[in-house]
């Protein structure tokens, strides 16, 4: 048989993973003279972000002052001009939670609202986010009475890889769930319209680093890892020091919010001295067809092929990449940055598509050493999702974990008087240490990621999964 008919029935199931995890249509959130904008956020006619309830304009995430009016059991929050906390003013109280513009804690309980693509990205186990978003939390409101006698409480929407179905997530966890703080569990356009949003409500937001230009000036915004665009100068030392190649190559969705990632990328690895045979923009949301022509080009100047590809897409069309670069006998190294292609789930689908070799950086080591790092997580997922758990719920489990314990480490900073705008003000200045995310320090930055940990493909498992490369790595 031919290597064209073998490419057939992979490119076959490819098919169904790519129309099982397709794009859902958006869901419309505007309001009186305000729409969403590009990028999923509400904007007013001049293109400017604004309150998507009240219509009025946000400046850089912080408010000019002006208090919201409070619903039942709670105060509306008001913000004050140039507050560092760069809350903007409550525009309705939540129940216990004080106005959503800001206000302290009231009651018992801290409601943590975290939304990811459950679809529309890749073949997530479909208990995989159920079973493990509030492991965590679970585990210390049982052992150590929460944070500061408060108990956590996480709610969870599946964002569809949709900004406007994201930012109506975030809205519905911030007024009907009273959220105190939202965390994106992923996909950079959801996580800017949803941190706009957030900032629009004068709500905190925290996430895994992605772009930094469309984030810089919410105040209310920290990232949980190294951005994108930081990542690009260590990533292109690896590429060069460690795997040893000279020629390379980056394929990414086309959104705005990649546009930092991919310069820094390319600055840094031609400042290296390395040469780029191959920068390739497609439809985020590209079809099967475009991906795995996308893939063939890699390769199409048979003197120039790139010995590493940079893949910033999502797992579901990179698969498609990598077909359809295998079916033209092209096998480069992937190698990249992120969250999502470093999941088990995912190298579950790479290695039957024809990769032979991927490494990624990441914000968490691999479950090879979950035990090594922190042996109470097994423990606690097993304990609350009896076993048998699979290698790709645990690695999403065990991200969720990890990040978590980052984010109680911030809730708790700030001591019993937790509002809002202590917990910005508070986080702003401090560094925090878990052992299992690299270090964070928000001192002098808001983009506050130190390191990575990096993630090699194992192919020959089976299932494939991802074992861990390296950990705490901030150049190479």
């Amino acid at each position: 048989m031919t290597r064209r008919y073998r490419l057939v029935p992979i490119l076959f199931c490819l098919a169904l993973i790519a129309a099982a995890c397709g794009q859902k249509h958006g869901v419309h959130l505007a309001s009186g003279s305000s729409r969403l904008g590009a990028n999923g956020a509400a904007v007013d006619q001049n293109g400017d972000l604004v309150n998507p309830d009240t219509g009025q304009p946000v400046a850089g995430g912080a408010a000019a002052g002006g208090g919201g009016g409070g619903a039942a059991g709670g105060g509306g929050g008001g913000g004050t001009a140039g507050s560092r906390a760069g809350t903007a003013g409550g525009t309705s109280g939540t129940s216990g939670g004080g106005g959503t513009g800001g206000g302290a804690i009231v009651g018992d309980t801290i409601v943590v609202g975290i939304h990811a693509p459950v679809t529309g990205a890749a073949p997530f186990p479909a208990t995989a986010f159920s079973k493990g978003k509030d492991v965590y939390f679970r585990y210390l409101n049982d052992t150590q009475n929460g944070i500061n006698g408060r108990k956590v409480q996480v709610v969870f929407q599946d964002d569809q890889y949709n900004p406007s179905a994201a930012v109506a997530a975030c809205k519905q966890m911030v007024e009907q769930n009273h959220a105190f703080v939202l965390v994106g569990g992923g996909g950079t356009d959801q996580i800017v319209a949803c941190s706009q949003y957030a900032a629009s409500v004068g709500v905190p937001y925290l996430a895994e680093g992605v772009a930094e230009a469309p984030l810089a000036k919410l105040a209310n915004y920290f990232a949980l890892s190294m951005t994108y665009k930081q990542q690009g100068l260590p990533l292109a030392q690896y590429m060069k020091n460690v795997l040893h190649v000279q020629r390379v190559a980056m394929i990414r969705g086309d959104t705005p919010n990649f546009e930092d990632a991919h310069s820094g990328f390319i600055q840094a690895a031609q400042g290296l001295g390395l040469h780029i045979s191959q920068d390739i923009k497609i439809p985020k949301d590209a079809s099967t067809a475009e991906a795995t022509a996308a893939g063939g080009q890699l390769c199409s100047n048979p003197t120039d092929k790139p010995q590493a590809v940079y893949p910033l897409i999502a797992p579901s069309i990179w698969v498609q990449i990598v077909a359809g670069a295998h079916g033209q006998a092209c096998d480069p190294i992937w190698s990249g940055v992120g969250v999502t292609e470093g999941l088990n789930t995912v190298a579950a689908i790479i290695c039957p598509a024809g990769a032979k070799e991927a490494h990624f950086f990441s914000p968490f080591p691999g479950i090879d050493q979950m035990d090594q790092f922190d042996p109470a997580f097994r423990q606690a997922y097993d304990k609350y999702n009896p076993p048998p758990n699979r290698a790709d719920e645990y690695d999403i489990g065990w991200d969720l974990w990890a990040a978590e314990k980052l984010i109680g480490s911030m809730l708790a900073a700030p001591g019993k008087n937790l509002s809002k705008e202590s917990f910005v003000s508070t986080a702003a200045g401090k560094s925090f240490h878990t052992g299992i995310y690299p270090d964070v320090n928000y001192a002098n930055s808001r983009f506050g990621g130190t390191a990575v940990h990096g993630l090699k493909v194992n192919c020959s498992a089976n299932p494939p999964v991802y074992n861990t490369e390296f950990t705490f790595k901030s150049s190479f």
